[in-house]
């Protein structure tokens, strides 16, 4: 992991990037090491998260080798969360699009409370304030109390839910050891909610794996955005990535693709599952642009490519159950 921290300082990464220190997916160095791609096989796909990375002129290059690697395993190469920045290449290559959501962005050199439409969020702030409430960013390395006092933390937000993986980040000691963290803390200096700081070594900061305690106030999370933001321009970022609001602004059109028109669908209809619509209105509270990222995909059954990236990103390797493996070959002589 050392060569690829390195890597990613010395050329820079992307909105997903940081997500290969949750070591759950395999390295591809295409381009005479020179580009940077992050997979995981499921039945027979390879699942790339985001773009590759590297410099531009190697782009399209490495996306057509990983292609004929993929082909020469007989398995089917997909590309996830891609932008739209590097579509042309992705197109000339073969594939096609699906729309899976936006990323919401906060620019941060306008970032700021100040008159009317800041006063909610304001008052929000001050009351915690008033209350002693504090925050602070620190670096790594951590004790070992303050990682299991996050443990704790972060299992109280889980409840009955189980960690995610893949392109959702999970909570680890390891992976939680690899990043600044921001702390909001009570009267009594106990931590009742945190988020991990990644870097795309640009310009931009990311809140990645935010977690907070069940008994934390109401606003705990809104606090803790606006001290991050702050901090963030003040450190001199431009911008800070909110992360993926899944499914938003997908098959609206009337001229959208029927699969995407189906994924309105679940966006409107399963929020009881996912909520899809909750999480793009607490992200559109700050998110000043919104960047549509894509599926870039070949022939395929879509139902059965979208089923496998849920299997993928609900699944963990330690514990993967049989029914998955089952699942899976069907799919797999299906597709």
């Amino acid at each position: 992991m050392d060569y690829v921290n390195s890597f990613l300082k010395e050329n820079g990464g992307n909105h997903v990037s940081h997500l290969v220190f949750l070591q759950d997916k395999k390295i591809y160095w295409a381009s005479d090491q020179r580009v940077l791609i992050v997979y995981k096989r499921i039945a027979n796909k390879l699942v790339v998260l985001g773009d590759p990375i590297g410099e531009e002129s190697f782009i399209q290059g490495a996306i057509r080798e990983f292609n004929e690697y993929s082909k020469k395993k007989g398995l089917k190469p997909i590309f996830y969360q891609i932008s739209p920045e590097f579509m042309a290449y992705y197109h000339e290559t073969g594939y096609r699009f699906l729309k899976l959501g936006e990323e919401g962005t906060v620019n941060l050199q306008n970032f700021s409370l100040a008159g009317k439409q800041g006063a909610k969020l304001r008052t929000r702030v001050n009351k915690f304030a008033r209350n002693s409430y504090t925050f602070d960013v620190i670096k790594p390395p951590y004790t070992r109390e303050l990682l299991l006092e996050l443990k704790d933390i972060s299992d109280s937000w889980l409840g009955n839910q189980k960690e995610k993986g893949f392109s959702v980040v999970s909570f680890s000691e390891d992976y939680v050891s690899r990043f600044p963290l921001a702390l909001l803390s009570n009267a009594d200096g106990n931590v009742i909610a945190f988020a991990t700081l990644a870097t795309d070594y640009k310009n931009s900061i990311s809140i990645d794996l935010m977690r907070k305690s069940s008994n934390s106030p109401h606003g705990t999370m809104d606090v803790l955005f606006i001290h991050i933001f702050n901090w963030a321009k003040e450190k001199g970022y431009h911008t800070c990535s909110l992360g993926m609001a899944p499914l938003s602004n997908v098959g609206k059109c009337k001229y959208s693709f029927m699969s995407e028109k189906l994924i309105r669908l679940a966006y409107l209809h399963g929020n009881s599952l996912y909520k899809f619509k909750g999480l793009k209105e607490f992200k559109s509270k700050f998110a000043c642009t919104w960047e549509p990222k894509y599926l870039a995909y070949k022939t395929t059954f879509l139902p059965a490519t979208l089923l496998q990236l849920i299997i993928l990103i609900n699944s963990r390797p330690a514990s993967k159950p049989k029914v998955v493996d089952r699942i899976m070959y069907l799919f797999n002589r299906a597709v």
